[in-house]
């Protein structure tokens, strides 16, 4: 190999090298702009994996969201204390299916899902966090890794810390949070993306 190819080829492969290394593209404008895009997303769906720690107990499962303006399920499967946990209705109006197939309706969906299966789950707040948004309605509190992207927020009590993200349908999405409470500790992974932001 003469000289010549040989410094191209080194020169392809640290660019291809670069390529490889660099993170989803970052937003130019700032993230309350951003943040303000995907709030006008009114539908989506998204599947993925979840565990969660408590000093009581550790389960491991599945779940689905799909969110629209008048309506939201949420379904969880995994092992006994996720298995077969359905979650629907309109958002001020929710209702549980558990593996007994018995229907609870939520007054207040935390208190009560967490007195159903053990586990309280910020659930109101969860459809904003899980887009990489803070809920408007309590105070936040953001910190950005070196690209400009959220690496943490701090709401409710809770401390989020986003992981990984990937840009579809021109927006910037998470693909992991990392949720640490007081007594409770949750890790989402988001396997897929649907209607409303493009699919992976």
């Amino acid at each position: 190999m003469n000289t010549l190819r040989a410094t191209a080829l080194a020169a392809l492969l640290a660019l291809l090298g670069a390529c490889a290394a660099r993170p989803p593209a970052v937003p130019v404008e700032p993230w309350q702009v951003r943040s303000e895009q995907l709030a006008a997303v009114a539908e989506w769906q998204a599947r993925g994996r979840l565990s969660l720690t408590s000093s009581a107990d550790s389960v491991q499962g599945s779940f689905e969201w799909r969110q629209r303006p008048d309506w939201v399920e949420i379904r969880f499967r995994g092992p006994v204390g996720l298995g077969g946990l359905f979650v629907y209705g309109p958002p001020g109006e929710l209702t549980a299916i558990g593996r007994d197939g018995e229907r609870t309706l939520l007054g207040d969906p935390e208190v009560d899902l967490e007195g159903l299966f053990g586990f309280g789950l910020p659930v109101q707040s969860l459809p904003y966090w899980l887009l990489g948004m803070a809920d408007s309605r309590y105070r936040q509190a953001w910190e950005f890794d070196a690209f400009g992207r959220p690496d943490s927020l701090m709401q409710r009590g809770w401390q989020l810390h986003y992981t990984g993200w990937r840009e579809l349908g021109g927006q910037l999405l998470p693909r992991r949070v990392d949720l640490t409470g007081e007594n409770l500790s949750i890790r989402i992974v988001l396997d897929r993306w649907s209607p409303g932001l493009d699919e992976p």
